[in-house]
């Protein structure tokens, strides 16, 4: 509990206050002389030679809370912090390039990373030291956080040459970890696949799905991969691994039963516990694997997961002014999870008595609970096993747990609910895009459409400037965040799978633009691939390069597939180039770490077995539904006719494929082309001839 004199310094307020991220505006209270990152904190660390205290986390992160407490909220400690340091608290989803390059450092130094970081540099911003989460007493052989304040002063104050001496050598060590090597050779597609395989393979956990122990992480790139290698091969263990992952996460406590979406990851391996936070990029990705797994397997759990988990985006990330928010929290009233956990007794209390007993073996509800005393609920039983007791029909009991999920629903929306970091980021939005573009392609739902169309217009007109400049997020009228690699290419994306869907060219030129203006602006020339950050971004300790996946695929890797898709939608050999620049930039890696890069091993996977192209004739919806329904994952679709014709897209896909009357579509793989097909039925018959699994008709 806070005391009176806490409190008191709290209300006063410091810089903190006026910064548009939720994070900062946490620590806004704070006795601590924060700073949010900028010159004047770096000009008053160089006059006074003080080192810089850099505190990085994000809004829902629980231990970036427990700190926080613990040692920001502490007069005594804030005392220290004020007296020795310049304290900077940054916002990683602001900044994603600074946690980047002192994450680097922290993991390099210590083996392990994560938030709270909490980093020293000295003035002119190097590293010396750093860790986590350092706890306000010492504890389990850890050192408390003022102890760590007071050496660090001491160190900085009576042995300043030694640590002036490894700044330079620190400096160069992470230089060097961002520097990529350029081969004249693509990588080694066998030796790829393979590794990644046998990875995936031997990390499986063949009873409760995933590629971990415990905590348990999505994996998304990694069962994109395998469902995109069963498209190819027709792999079945992948396949196997995918779905039984998929389904395992949507029975488990990670998924959120009563109101839908992914919690950010799971503490047990069993999918149970989550870590309540839930992240708008987690679900914007899922989403789409959902769909794409309905696609394979025609299961209609797979689509009422994604549209669930979409429904729960829409009514609680999305605001039609600005876009869709960046996550909610996993605390509420100070207190992990209590927003989503249930007692015994609220079960009894508000599920009818005719439906109750099944609800509680299908949930795995207990009077002891599975959570600190509650219950975190996951589905433990089928439906067609609680129908064999002879209760109901499946159809009727399917119904009434319906029903049932929804009174629960209602009960805990008059709870506080968590915290809403109301961030609006470029990448993120993107992501979600795309996922919206999916579930339009299968449900015809125009909500989603409108959204999808809706949140495009929001990021061309709000966030792109007149020469393409895309910002990563706008923090008052005058102060945006110059845009990252992930910010273009999650946005390209979007606007390539709009184009997909709709078939609107301002998608495609947009699209076009902001691809040239990345390999302008972000590409390392020398080495190939692109840096994370603009050339004309202010320069930091170093220029960074994320191409290895963490919790979003990293964004050379989505460029590299975006670059790819260009190259066959518009015929222009400069994006191929780029793609194979990158990728043999990245040989060593794809070839020795590849269980860090699956989502360029996809890429890698559409530059060795090339696309399915299908150019559509006339109106011709009838051969659009179809595709929109397969399993296609790199597909590349465009219609021609008299009415709608742009030099914008690649000739070769539109040349001597118009069709005077009538309707025809034209499917290609591979450098063969099938004859014209006037009956939309014949389209999934001459994929499974060129052997590929495009799951049901």
């Amino acid at each position: 509990m806070k005391n009176a004199k806490n409190v008191k310094m709290q209300n006063r307020g410091n810089r903190l206050q006026f910064e548009r991220s939720p994070y900062l505006r946490q620590h806004a209270g704070n006795p601590v002389d924060w700073y949010p990152w900028g010159e004047e904190a770096f000009e008053r660390a160089l006059r006074e030679d003080k080192p810089i205290l850099l505190s990085i986390g994000y809004s829902a992160c629980h231990w970036c809370h427990v700190m926080a407490h613990e040692s920001f909220e502490d007069e005594a400690i804030a005392g220290i912090m004020n007296k020795f340091f310049v304290n900077i608290k940054v916002d990683r989803e602001e900044y994603p390039d600074i946690d980047h390059i002192y994450q680097s450092f922290v993991q390099m130094t210590t083996g392990q990373g994560g938030w709270p970081l909490t980093v020293f540099l000295t003035p002119d911003r190097v590293p010396f030291y750093g860790g986590t989460y350092f706890p306000s007493k010492s504890r389990y052989g850890t050192i408390s956080f003022p102890d760590l304040l007071q050496r660090i002063h001491e160190v900085y104050r009576d042995d300043r040459d030694k640590i002036r001496r490894n700044a330079a050598e620190i400096k160069q060590v992470l230089r060097n970890m961002e520097q990529s090597e350029h081969h004249q050779n693509f990588p080694d597609f066998d030796m790829v696949i393979h590794n990644l395989l046998r990875h995936l393979e031997k990390s499986y956990d063949s009873v409760h799905g995933g590629f971990s122990p415990a905590p348990k992480f999505p994996h998304v790139s990694d069962v994109n991969f395998l469902l995109i290698y069963y498209h190819y091969t027709g792999n079945k263990k992948a396949l196997e691994m995918a779905l039984h992952t998929l389904k395992e996460m949507a029975r488990g406590g990670i998924y959120d039963q009563i109101g839908g979406g992914f919690h950010r990851y799971s503490t047990d391996h069993q999918w149970l516990v989550p870590h309540f936070e839930k992240m708008l990029y987690d679900n914007a990705l899922l989403i789409s694997l959902y769909v794409d797994s309905y696609r394979l397997t025609g299961e209609k759990f797979f689509l009422q997961i994604a549209e669930e988990t979409t429904g729960f985006v829409l009514r609680e990330l999305y605001d039609s002014k600005s876009g869709f928010a960046s996550t909610l929290d996993a605390d509420s009233e100070g207190v992990e999870g209590k927003y989503y956990v249930w007692d015994y007794d609220d079960i009894v209390e508000h599920v009818d008595k005719e439906i109750r007993e099944v609800f509680i073996e299908y949930f795995g509800i207990s009077r002891a609970g599975n959570f600190e005393g509650k219950n975190i609920l996951h589905i433990t039983r089928t439906m067609k096993s609680l129908q064999k007791r002879g209760i109901l029909k499946v159809s009727d009991l399917e119904a009434k747990m319906d029903k049932a999920r929804q009174k629960l629903f209602s009960v805990r929306e008059k709870r506080i609910r968590p915290g809403l970091d109301d961030k609006v980021l470029a990448d993120w939005n993107g992501m979600m895009i795309s996922a919206l573009w999916a579930v339009y392609d299968i449900t015809r739902d125009e909500k989603y459409r409108k959204v999808a169309e809706h949140v495009s217009q929001i990021l061309m007109n709000d966030y792109m400037s007149s020469g393409n400049q895309l910002a990563h997020f706008i923090k008052s009228r005058h102060n945006r965040i110059r845009g990252y690699i992930d910010d273009y290419v999650w946005f390209v994306k979007a606007l390539l799978d709009g184009f997909e869907s709709v078939q609107k060219i301002e998608y495609l030129e947009t699209a076009v633009n902001l691809s040239d203006y990345v390999i302008e602006n972000f590409q390392d020339y020398e080495n190939g691939g692109f840096f994370l950050t603009d050339r004309h971004l202010e320069n930091q300790l170093v220029r960074p390069r994320a191409h290895f996946d963490a919790s979003t695929p990293a964004g050379n890797n989505v460029m590299c597939l975006n670059l790819l898709r260009l190259s066959i939608y518009t015929g222009q050999v400069s994006y191929q180039e780029a793609a194979e620049s990158l990728l043999r930039a990245a040989k060593n890696d794809l070839e020795n770490r590849t269980a860090a890069l699956a989502s360029l091993v996809t890429a890698v996977l559409f530059f060795h077995y090339s696309p399915v192209e299908m150019t559509v004739s006339g109106k011709g919806e009838d051969f659009l539904k179809i595709i929109r329904n397969l399993y296609l994952p790199n597909r590349v679709t465009v219609t021609v006719s008299k009415e709608k014709k742009s030099g914008l897209i690649n000739p070769l896909l539109l040349e001597g494929r118009e069709r005077e009357k009538g309707n025809a579509v034209f499917i290609c793989f591979r450098g063969t082309c099938s004859l014209p097909l006037d009956d939309a039925s014949q389209i999934v018959s001459i994929l499974r001839e060129f052997n590929l699994n495009v799951g049901n008709e």
